[in-house]
């Protein structure tokens, strides 16, 4: 098969899940072009992600899909609403436990203009591919990465495009969002550590109509073990998309080895009923933690499942991917509009790779159920006491020292807090203000700096509640003023 000729682009993706669909969507509101590649003729039909945390959110609020997936989102359940936790011999013999309150896990959550989002991902990223579709991004699904070279200038990368023809793409940077099993990562020779796994499951991904079974009685998880089988059943809609995670011993059994008929069985012991099933796919998957060492090697830099892979619970994996995007995203297109040197580039790793290691253990302490939903009992106290809620490690992360907040004010190395205002007429979120430059923020009193854009308040905004200061916001005097990332973040010194 011949070449055909090269093509050369800044941002070359390798993956088209939800972290590469994202970071093409980012790339793209800094109009930095792109190609997408995804081996994959279609996503996934296997469900993962089911939250989206409120920060995720803001992230796609930034780019105009917050109402697009809100809207989705609505679709998803079918009855009932997303919460709430059971467990029992079996899903139909299960009981509620009362004390599992979806609220009570998100009770310290940060004003935002977002909330917590429940909606499988299945559903979410052909709301992302389609709008960038809509947008002209450049997204080649059924194109394969075959090889690539690393040269002074660029990344040589060789791939098969859909109708088998072999091509070379040349590109500035590329972004590693190939998965877990990341073929860049492991030709970059960058080695993964973490903390060993302590469930195995296999995921079955099942249709089976337990509209009235379930009425009135919807769930988020549902733990059941009995003689025949133990695992957990999360909900997909509520009535007949399902998803059971079976539990099994890696030892001695190789579920995925099973055929179709045998999985029907178990997931009807599970159910306790003689139910219709159809199994739709299924896959194995355990409770370890992978970061990679590295997340950078010369111009290719690891995302989402290729720098990190963690327990399904919480759903940190996906969020913390996307935000790996959007910190990206905006680097690269400043480095390459000579806005800013490459140095830049290396807060990637220092910034994004320690919220992974702080999110990858808190997703394996919630292994255990009851600790999942903030229970605390005398068998899982060990891992309960070592538990950081959810608003904090989803929002109130501190880039440069790598650690909390209590409280988002404005600290250096925080996202800005949120608070409604009224800009242009419109009411808005401060959030809304940042986005593609560094942004002046500045109190009432405080001298106009001499920077290209600069929003003083009280003046150029105004905050909708009156009982709002700028005071009360940053814990600032008047006078103060903030220098702001285009991703939000307060700017921070690093030393050199």
């Amino acid at each position: 098969m011949g070449h055909k000729n090269v093509e050369e682009i800044p941002v070359l993706i390798v993956g088209g899940g939800i972290v590469g669909l994202s970071a093409g969507l980012f790339l793209h509101r800094h109009r930095v072009p792109f190609i997408l590649i995804e081996r994959n003729q279609d996503a996934s039909p296997l469900p993962r992600a089911r939250g989206f945390s409120a920060r995720t959110l803001e992230l796609f609020r930034s780019v105009g899909l917050q109402e697009s997936i809100e809207a989705v989102a609505r679709t998803a359940w079918k009855q009932g609403k997303f919460g709430g936790a059971r467990r029992g011999v079996s899903l139909l013999a299960s009981e509620s436990l009362p004390l599992a309150d979806i609220t009570k896990l998100h009770a310290l959550a940060d004003p935002s203009p977002c909330e917590l989002t429940a909606c499988p991902q299945t559903i979410v990223e052909p709301v992302l591919r389609n709008a960038l579709a809509e947008r002209g991004g450049d997204v080649r699904f059924g194109w394969e990465l075959l090889r690539f070279e690393q040269r002074d200038e660029y990344v040589t990368a060789t791939v098969r495009d859909s109708a088998g023809m072999e091509r070379t793409i040349n590109a500035s940077f590329v972004f590693a969002a190939d998965g877990g099993r990341s073929e860049i990562r492991r030709c970059l020779g960058i080695d993964r550590h973490g903390i060993e796994p302590n469930r195995h499951y296999l995921n079955i991904f099942f249709e089976a109509d337990l509209t009235q079974q379930v009425g009135g009685r919807t769930f988020s998880q549902c733990e059941v073990s009995n003689e025949h089988v133990s695992g957990l059943f999360l909900a997909m809609n509520n009535t007949t998309q399902w998803s059971f995670h079976l539990t099994y011993d890696r030892a001695s059994e190789e579920p995925e080895k099973w055929p179709d008929e045998r999985l029907v069985r178990l997931v009807k012991a599970a159910i306790g009923a003689d139910v219709a099933v159809k199994i739709h796919a299924s896959s194995p998957w355990n409770t370890r933690v992978r970061v990679a060492d590295r997340y950078r090697q010369g111009k290719i830099f690891l995302m989402g499942d290729a720098a990190h892979v963690m327990p399904a619970w919480g759903g940190f994996n996906a969020n913390t991917g996307i935000a790996d995007a959007h910190n990206l995203a905006w680097k690269i297109a400043r480095v390459l509009k000579g806005e800013d040197s490459s140095s830049l580039l290396g807060t990637y790793e220092t910034e994004r790779r320690p919220v992974a290691i702080r999110n990858g253990e808190q997703a394996w302490l919630r292994t255990d159920f009851d600790a999942r939903f903030q229970i605390r009992s005398d068998d899982n106290a060990v891992f309960f006491d070592r538990l950081t809620d959810y608003g904090e490690l989803q929002m109130r992360y501190r880039y440069g020292v790598n650690d909390t907040v209590d409280m988002l004010c404005a600290q250096p190395g925080t996202r800005f807090p949120h608070a409604w205002i009224e800009h242009k007429g419109q009411r808005r979120s401060t959030l809304d203000l940042f986005g593609t430059s560094f942004t002046s923020m500045i109190g009432p009193a405080a001298t106009r700096p001499d920077t290209e854009v600069v929003y003083r308040a009280g003046i150029d905004f105004r905050f909708v509640d009156e009982a709002v200061t700028w005071n009360s916001l940053t814990g600032l005097p008047d006078d103060s003023a903030l220098s702001i990332r285009p991703d939000g973040f307060v700017v921070f010194l690093v030393a050199a």
